[in-house]
């Protein structure tokens, strides 16, 4: 599914969805992908890769939890989300295409007075990675001197470099620390596991202070 392909004529799976490349003439290519159509020349390669689900341009993503994680003062916990991503494909660096896998689904953070949209998603809460396409890990730190509870977790995911291996798709590795009643959340940037492929420089984003 993922990774570097040679332009030639063949079909690609990408989950439910169909890629097909059909060299035209010599070094001339036809890309389709539902409705969409790209010409493209003298291409060497192209990647088919994981994106972050920004959908209609959000900042933010938003995973309510199946249940909710309670952890004790002084403590840590290592769990994992599956969460949706989006696809996008690449000649020579140029993006051509860009989809969705996944139901979009949207939600309000926080007020209507000075919240934000956020792509929406819901979760069960896995202490291995998940047999998922889509997945994200979390360690979650209690540092405050009160038991904590956290029942969602929002973080920055607008141009955040992504993971992958063949069939799976990875966010960065995501750190939530409770240091008062107000859980923290920093996109590291870093790969959550070993062995996994950036889709491009792996650089932080802001930390997101979870106020609702």
């Amino acid at each position: 599914m993922f990774g570097r392909y040679e332009p030639r004529t063949q079909s690609i799976r990408v989950g439910g969805v169909e890629i097909r490349v059909v060299e035209e003439t010599s070094g001339f290519f036809r890309y389709r992908r539902d409705g969409v159509t790209v010409m493209f020349k003298n291409g060497k390669e192209f990647f088919i890769t994981p994106a972050p689900a920004e959908g209609y341009g959000v900042k933010l993503l938003m995973v309510d939890l199946h249940e909710k994680v309670v952890i004790p003062p002084g403590d840590s916990f290592i769990f994992y989300l599956d969460v949706p991503f989006e696809v996008q494909v690449s000649v020579e660096g140029k993006v051509i295409d860009r989809f969705q896998l996944f139901k979009e689904k949207y939600a309000l953070y926080g007020t209507p007075q000075v919240g934000a949209i956020a792509r929406y998603w819901k979760s069960k809460v896995y202490t291995s990675i998940p047999d998922s396409p889509g997945v994200v890990k979390v360690v979650l730190t209690n540092r405050s001197r009160k038991w904590r509870e956290l029942d969602h977790i929002v973080f920055f995911i607008k141009d955040s470099v992504m993971y992958y291996t063949k069939n799976k798709a990875f966010y960065p590795l995501m750190i939530v620390e409770f240091r008062s009643e107000i859980p923290e959340v920093n996109n590291t940037g870093k790969p959550p596991e070993e062995n996994l492929t950036p889709t491009k420089e792996e650089l932080p984003l802001p930390n997101f202070l979870m106020r609702w």
